[in-house]
């Protein structure tokens, strides 16, 4: 008895020794922050100018929510949301059927090729779509302007306010489809053969083929790819800091506050202007609205239970 009661303390100890480190280290880098962010939320405190914070309730949250450029920085970061998660699921599911049906060789060499962009650093793909985009020497105002002689369509890109954002939508979906894509080409490719050759037999055709037997099967890929990319939208920083900072997350955001996002805006509140209270209550909600939107999505893309 005592022997096996021996047995049974070495044997924890073992297993705690594997637990332990890991434990730790979620409790210094993740629990601990996230208490202390929201503690911090509830209090006034700059620590530049304050030697100690001060609770003030729920100020912070009501200063946040009454913010016009927080609600102008959450209205684009919606905008933005709306138009590339669908957009992604569109382009990410023609790419991926288009080269998960050809010759064998044919997805390996893709995969490699489509995954470039997401290798490349965001700072030089956002400097390439800048200089590509050049109001004076850009390729595509030249091409505008000289060779398809549409003078009228050549503009100052980044420049103006209904375009900026949407330069950004396209510089970020051309950093993800490659991978967005592999997904949807997994997710098809995992359709066991004998499905589709079912309905080719029942005598469907191509479309009805990817409407009825496709897509119905690749509810567990919509929900992966579903929660990516509304992380992404949601905390959409670095392109918006690249493309209109001047690579200094102070100056981002322009024009006239066109680009701002949730994160351009709790980073200026916590870095810029040193409110550290603040700055947590822009992150707590902005915490809430992921959680909001993981829920709304798996509900609409959850498989069906028997």
């Amino acid at each position: 008895m005592k022997r096996s009661i021996q047995k049974k303390f070495r044997d924890n100890i073992d297993g705690w020794s594997f637990v332990l480190p890991a434990f730790f280290f979620m409790v210094a880098f993740l629990i601990y922050p996230l208490i202390r962010t929201l503690i911090l939320s509830f209090q006034q405190y700059n620590f530049v100018y304050d030697e100690k914070a001060i609770f003030n309730g729920l100020a912070n949250y009501k200063n946040v929510l009454s913010n016009q450029v927080f609600l102008k920085a959450m209205g684009n970061t919606f905008y933005f949301a709306a138009i590339y998660i669908p957009l992604m699921f569109i382009l990410g599911f023609a790419i991926g059927y288009h080269f998960s049906r050809t010759n064998i060789w044919v997805p390996q060499v893709s995969r490699v090729v489509m995954f470039i962009p997401m290798v490349i650093p965001v700072s030089m793909s956002c400097f390439m779509f800048l200089f590509l985009l050049n109001a004076q020497y850009g390729l595509v105002n030249s091409v505008l302007r000289n060779y398809l002689q549409l003078p009228g369509l050549a503009k100052d890109w980044m420049n103006t306010r209904s375009l900026a954002m949407n330069v950004i939508i396209v510089v970020t979906a051309w950093q993800r489809i490659g991978f967005i894509a592999l997904l949807f080409m997994s997710g098809i490719q995992s359709i066991p053969n004998s499905v589709i050759e079912a309905a080719i037999i029942d005598g469907a055709n191509k479309w009805q083929r990817i409407t009825r037997v496709i897509l119905p099967n690749m509810k567990e890929t919509y929900l992966v790819v579903g929660m990516l990319e509304t992380v992404t939208a949601i905390k959409l920083f670095a392109q918006v800091v690249a493309m209109t900072g001047s690579n200094s997350p102070q100056q981002a955001g322009g024009p006239a506050n066109a680009t701002t996002t949730l994160y351009v805006e709790t980073y200026k509140a916590a870095f810029s202007h040193f409110d550290m209270g603040i700055g947590a209550a822009m992150g707590y909600i902005v915490a809430v609205i992921i959680v909001g939107l993981f829920i709304l999505n798996f509900m609409l893309t959850r498989t069906e239970r028997a």
